[in-house]
């Protein structure tokens, strides 16, 4: 572990002196994000046991353009706990876009690679993940009015100390964008999800004593989304937004998953089908004060959960899953611009969620409030 952290730091130094160096050349076609904040979380898992907690974090992003038709990104980010310090967590990533098409050209092709890495306190290491994507974006403008869109990728996300729960899968789009009346813009789209899963087999005990966990062995499973948006302006410093969405789940009949991780962290958390409804309002305020209203509500009907008992590790019970999730969030900011171009944005983020669920585990109320100070340069 010292030499890879030796290692790691050497890589760090290197580029910090290499960047001193190049700064003049670099500063002009980079691009700097650094947040910094922190708040209150009243239910950190989101479940019926309600567990709070306080926490501080800080955010960088940095975009580098080499040339018109390429870009390089790092970002990262770390969110320190109070109490459940083992939940604090550091993730990174890293990505290079490339764009071979010409900006007059109606055929727009983007080309793209990602990395990145989650980490967790000793408690929650289960929960680290090492994630690889590769990606492809097209448009093409049939008209000034209208665009068509479509993408696909690959990802493979590996959960680096559990042998449950790394994926990889497929993630195809298609979709158009146009624009009727002058200022309603509608967009439909539609998307296909494959997924495979590491998971242990779940099968049933003699006399229907319960369930029981054997080797580890890979599932497939897909998502077929389809979703309408509306946007529109209301009046000069008013903008709206409206969406409705049906996700569709394609696996067996007797698809189950363990139900025994922390439901927001769980690997199987998106395996759910239902309506989707959500909204939102910007308004501009004048002095550049900026607030954002959203809403979203989902009625999600869960794949079946295997739950592990209370008496042995081998001992499961089935439960089966319906959630209705109303969440409503508010954001007031105020860019101010500074010297060179620079701008620091002071925020303020609220978000309240409500589940109602067939399992009175997930019965729970969410509240968290933060505020943040972004730096760009």
């Amino acid at each position: 572990m010292k030499s890879k952290a030796v290692k790691l730091s050497y890589l760090l130094a290197m580029a910090l002196i290499l960047s001193i160096i190049m700064i003049p050349d670099l500063m002009a076609n980079m691009v700097t994000d650094i947040t910094i904040g922190g708040g209150y979380q009243s239910n950190l898992f989101n479940d019926s046991n309600s567990l709070s907690d306080k926490y501080a974090a800080v955010d960088a992003k940095l975009k580098y353009y080499p040339a018109t038709s390429t870009r390089f990104a790092v970002a990262a980010s770390y969110n320190a706990f109070s109490s459940y310090k083992d939940l604090s967590n550091f993730t990174g990533e890293a990505s290079v876009t490339f764009v071979p098409t010409s900006e007059t050209s109606a055929l727009t092709v983007v080309l793209g690679t990602n990395l990145s890495v989650r980490k967790f306190g000793t408690t929650y290491e289960p929960y680290n993940q090492q994630g690889k994507a590769l990606s492809l974006q097209m448009s093409y403008r049939l008209t000034q009015w209208a665009n068509l869109l479509s993408s696909a990728a690959y990802l493979d996300n590996r959960y680096s100390n559990s042998d449950f729960g790394s994926n990889r899968g497929l993630n195809l789009n298609a979709g158009i964008n146009f624009t009727i009346a002058g200022s309603n813009s509608i967009a439909l789209k539609w998307r296909y999800y494959n997924r495979s899963f590491d998971q242990p087999t779940i099968i049933q005990e003699s006399a229907g004593q319960g369930h029981s966990a054997e080797q580890v062995i890979s599932e497939t499973f897909g998502i077929t989304e389809i979703a309408l948006r509306l946007s529109r302006p209301l009046g000069k410093r008013t903008g709206m937004n409206l969406s409705i969405g049906h996700r569709q789940l394609h696996l067996a009949n007797d698809y189950t998953v363990p139900g025994y991780t922390i439901d927001y962290l769980s690997p199987w958390a998106d395996l759910w089908e239902g309506v989707s409804l959500s909204g939102g309002v910007k308004h501009f305020f004048p002095n550049q004060w900026i607030s954002q209203l959203t809403f979203a509500y989902n009625d999600k009907r869960f794949i079946d959960v295997v739950e592990i008992g209370e008496d042995t590790s081998d001992t499961y019970r089935m439960d089966n899953r319906d959630d209705q999730l109303i969440s409503l969030s508010l954001i007031i900011s105020r860019p101010l611009s500074m010297q060179n171009s620079k701008q620091l944005t002071p925020s303020f983020h609220l978000d309240y969620i409500k589940n109602n669920s067939s399992s009175e585990y997930f019965n729970y109320d969410n509240i968290q409030a933060s505020i943040g100070l972004k730096l760009s340069l």
